[in-house]
């Protein structure tokens, strides 16, 4: 009876110690911080603290599979005016990766902003660029945006084709919008031989913003 009456004490012990320990750690987190730190799988938020974890960490998750990108969602007020500009730290680049309807919308780069206005529930657009470092990665770039978004075969043929990665061509053309993954995808090409300029500027808008 005396060894029984000791085990018992030692377990109640043990659930008594747990619970003032799950109650401190309760405690250590407020409630927007546990609010604005998405677990394993979950999205990101645009908030402060989710902006330098973006940063810190060199990868963003966004949802927009209702098909628009929510500041709810984000952790925003409704009413917020402007988006961040998220630099990547290092020399690094930030692997993005937006959920949309029907599929993602990923890639690696140095830059992802966003667009919106204080009357908007949503941001209008989420923009990042494709930085390619030679004639045939800029095709490939092309090519991937052909067969992963639904942009337009024939006019990204015919711009390619013009241009031809000659160094005297200098170019501004927009190829898009594809929307095979419920969001509209814009490929904004930036070509400019003389100065070795190879940039994608890629647009991702509601796809119900061009029915607007």
């Amino acid at each position: 009876m005396i060894m029984f009456r000791k085990r018992l004490l030692g377990a109640l012990s043990i659930v008594a110690m747990s619970l003032v320990l799950t109650g401190c750690l309760g405690d250590y987190f407020a409630p927007e911080d546990r609010s604005s730190v998405p677990v394993a799988g979950e999205f990101d938020h645009l908030t402060e603290s989710g902006v330098e974890r973006i940063k810190s960490r060199g990868s963003a998750r966004l949802d927009m599979t209702s098909g628009r990108l929510e500041k709810e969602v984000l952790g925003l007020p409704a009413d917020t005016a402007y988006g961040p500009t998220i630099l990547a730290k290092d020399g690094r680049m930030i692997e993005i990766s937006i959920a949309g309807p029907e599929g993602d919308v990923s890639a690696s780069s140095d830059t992802l902003r966003f667009n919106t206005v204080s009357t908007r529930p949503d941001f209008s657009e989420a923009t990042y660029f494709l930085r390619a470092g030679s004639w045939d990665e800029l095709v490939k770039f092309i090519h991937d945006g052909v067969a992963r978004y639904g942009i337009d075969a024939d006019a990204a043929g015919r711009w390619i084709e013009s241009i031809g990665g000659r160094h005297t061509e200098t170019s501004s053309y927009a190829l898009g919008p594809g929307t095979s993954t419920g969001l509209a995808v814009t490929y904004d090409l930036r070509y400019d031989g003389p100065k070795g300029q190879r940039v994608i500027i890629v647009h991702v808008n509601p796809v119900q913003d061009l029915k607007d």
